[in-house]
């Protein structure tokens, strides 16, 4: 009889411990989801990154491929400038983004969001802009 009290008592205490962790677990993510990250309106989230768009079509020299793509460069520009709440510069580097079409002058299109604000920013430079720096911030500033 002792060993059937005991074992019942495991179980109870068992039961509270996976109920309590339940509860932590659904309350840390409530707290997650209403954190003031989405309402501060001054934090970056970039959308889309293309480098070379404007090269598309360019037939590269014998023995390269043309690698341009719509977003090819997002994940590069997220890594520097996405979640942050002040002004990013990103610097153009062929060495973090490639050389998608070699012979080519390519250009650089930026698109990101402020905080929980639904409009698309975008940022374009053009012509010889390997070097050049694109400032995206918010609140964003049309040019």
């Amino acid at each position: 009889m002792r060993s059937f009290v005991a074992r019942r008592q495991i179980i109870f205490a068992g039961a509270i411990a996976v109920t309590a962790l339940m509860l932590w677990i659904t309350l840390a993510d409530v707290r997650h989801w209403s954190m003031a990250a989405n309402r501060n309106p001054n934090l970056i989230h970039v959308t889309e990154a293309t480098f070379g768009e404007n090269c598309r079509r360019f037939v590269p020299p014998a023995g390269h491929t043309n690698l341009v793509k719509t977003g090819n460069a997002t994940v590069v520009v997220s890594q520097s400038c996405d979640n942050t709440d002040v002004p990013c510069p990103f610097v153009v580097d062929l060495l973090r983004l490639g050389d998608p079409a070699v012979g080519c002058d390519k250009d650089m299109s930026i698109s990101w969001r402020c905080g929980s604000d639904r409009t698309i920013h975008h940022a374009h430079l053009s012509g010889d802009i390997v070097g050049r720096v694109v400032w995206i911030g918010c609140p964003a500033r049309e040019p």
